[in-house]
């Protein structure tokens, strides 16, 4: 695995990667207006996104707001569909591949066969081991309020620095952390 990610950007920008992003992004949305919309004419939306991309034309659109209640009332912000495609593309051709590896093992959020319930498993069996080792002990369970609202995009930005040598990709990055 290369330390940084070099020249690939325009090599993993194709029809068929976004169209794989489209299906990605589709799954358990396949009823939603907007999804319906943009599969009407689903050649050319895709065509149209890739040229956008190439020709730095592309820009994020405008955020949206929805409230959900589990388990607690949240408030939820969503990208048009187009953006979700954007965004399915860019983590499976180069967070996936490139970053993922490197995070440490306890990370279950998001990941293929990781996930809640993995997550779970992982702290019974730690606290198994731990009462074994130690006795008692104390758990504290919280919550970072707003914690992905609260995410410095500078400091974000630095740290994709250190994975990213690639000049397209990294100025698509820049678009992606600071284009709201």
């Amino acid at each position: 695995m290369p330390k940084k990610i070099k020249n690939c950007f325009y090599k993993n920008l194709t029809f068929n990667k976004l169209m794989e992003a489209h299906k990605r992004a589709r799954q358990h949305k396949t009823y939603k207006n907007e999804v319906i919309k943009f599969e009407m004419n689903l050649e050319n939306n895709i065509i149209n996104l890739l040229n956008n991309i190439k020709d730095k034309k592309y820009h994020l659109g405008k955020y949206y707001s929805f409230k959900v209640y589990e388990p607690k009332e949240r408030t939820i912000k969503a990208l048009p569909y187009r953006d979700r495609i954007v965004h399915q593309w860019y983590v499976e051709e180069f967070i996936k591949p490139y970053i993922v590896p490197k995070f440490i093992s306890a990370s279950f959020a998001c990941l293929k066969d990781k996930g809640t319930h993995k997550a779970v498993e992982n702290v019974q069996r730690d606290l198994r081991i731990f009462k074994r080792n130690y006795g008692d002990f104390w758990i504290l369970k919280c919550d970072i309020h707003k914690f992905f609202y609260s995410i410095d995009p500078y400091v974000l930005l630095d740290i994709m620095k250190k994975y990213i040598a690639d000049k397209e990709l990294m100025e698509f990055t820049k678009l992606l952390i600071f284009d709201r």
